[in-house]
């Protein structure tokens, strides 16, 4: 199947994925739609402040809509993704995106946008994205050779790191020059040259599983969350990540307002800070493998969550003029552990969950993780309102320093490596 869409003659051309045409229309695209949806994070929180005058209760609730769809149908989501072809679904995604984001600064050149339809268009672009992302892990393999999984995920996982390192910058400056819809507007653009990509991709049809092969889908539901719940280690590593999923994009949620209305930082300066501090993604995303190599998984993966996290304590600390530095540097590291925690999890899951319930165990454990983040959102937003932007910044960086200390007493502590195959 995935040998097919290779290249058009069968025959694998020398350079690399990116020489594949199949391949590198795909990373176009997708590479793409990473920085216009990097753009809309910065942006769309801006709309709200600058055009609605939105207090940070509000943008916190934007976050929270964006996310808030993984919650509700992020499982349901993986199995009919498994029922319907998957390029066909990447499209319509794309296509709804671009479709809700227009919508955006057409309203607001005409005057009648509304904080209800900014949460609607976030809750809406939110629900497309968990179709195109479980979509995208789907189609993957059907379009790659197996041999060439690790290439591409490796520069998937690149660009979508340059994404967040470019687009927060280009998002602040396109507001401070343009007006922040402008940053909406790209993005749904992107998303317009994703769907084309897409439709210029010359893959072999799809298999489509028959009737009867489908298994029910609580009991689909029900295996990967119970593997889950029988391994001590994976559910420690599964809660620790939701945890600090839930502090950092609470802290997210909150730190346009902060640094713009809190610290009166111009828009392009704030995107500015918080593009240096997600460099420390790509950082985290190189030395992933070489350390798990140098000192073993285990060891590289409690480092990246106990060592790290107190960094974000940092971003509080944060203020006007050079103090800017500290949120940046705090982001950086932050962000760095978070990124090679990713990696360690994803290779542990990969390799011990047994390949017959990987893509549910895998699944489930996104719900969770994913469904943290608008609840961490909301809760920023609350905790703004009651006790004021920087103090719901202080908790929520506490929370994230506290979380991963429970990893100390599970068999992680005493490991070189993270283990290997489970049985059946």
């Amino acid at each position: 199947m995935s040998g097919d869409a290779v290249a058009v003659d069968g025959r694998a051309p020398v350079g690399g994925l990116l020489r594949t045409r199949n391949f590198a229309l795909l990373w176009i695209g997708q590479s793409t739609s990473a920085v216009g949806s990097a753009i809309t994070s910065v942006a769309l929180p801006l709309v709200a402040i600058s055009t609605l005058q939105a207090g940070p209760a509000t943008v916190a609730l934007l976050t929270a809509a964006t996310w808030l769809p993984w919650l509700v149908i992020g499982l349901p989501v993986g199995v009919w993704v498994d029922r319907w072809p998957r390029r066909r679904t990447l499209l319509i995604a794309d296509i709804v995106s671009a479709a809700v984001l227009v919508v955006i600064p057409i309203a607001a050149w005409t005057n009648v946008l509304t904080v209800a339809m900014l949460l609607v268009a976030a809750l809406l672009a939110g629900t497309a994205g968990v179709f195109a992302n479980v979509a995208f892990n789907a189609f993957l393999p059907h379009l790659v050779r197996a041999d060439e999984m690790m290439e591409g995920n490796a520069r998937l996982q690149t660009s979508a790191s340059v994404a967040l390192v470019v687009g927060p910058g280009l998002g602040g400056l396109l507001a401070q020059v343009a007006g922040a819809v402008s940053g909406v507007l790209i993005d749904a653009g992107t998303f317009l040259v994703s769907a084309a990509c897409l439709l210029a991709l010359r893959s072999a049809p799809e298999p489509r599983p028959a009737p009867g092969d489908r298994p029910g889908m609580l009991r689909q539901i029900a295996d990967g969350i119970g593997f889950i719940m029988r391994g001590r280690l994976l559910q420690a590593m599964l809660v620790v990540a939701a945890v600090t999923n839930f502090a950092m994009l609470g802290i997210t949620a909150l730190r346009i307002v902060f640094l713009v209305r809190t610290e009166g930082a111009a828009p392009g300066t704030a995107g500015l800070v918080i593009g240096v501090g997600s460099l420390g993604a790509i950082l985290g995303a190189a030395l992933a493998s070489l350390a798990s190599r140098r000192f073993g998984s285990a060891r590289t993966y409690l480092v990246a969550n106990v060592a790290a996290a107190p960094f974000v304590l940092l971003l509080p600390l944060g203020g006007h003029g050079w103090r800017l530095a500290l949120f940046a540097a705090g982001s950086f590291v932050a962000l760095a552990g978070a990124t090679m925690s990713n990696v360690m999890t994803m290779t542990y899951r990969g390799t011990f969950v047994p390949a017959r319930l990987l893509g549910r165990v895998t699944a489930a454990s996104r719900i969770f993780v994913f469904g943290s983040i608008p609840l961490g959102a909301a809760t920023a937003g609350l905790l703004a309102s009651a006790l004021g932007i920087r103090s719901a910044m202080w908790a929520l960086a506490v929370l994230y320093v506290i979380a991963p200390l429970p990893l100390l007493a599970t068999e992680a502590r005493t490991l070189r490596d993270l283990p290997g195959r489970s049985s059946p």
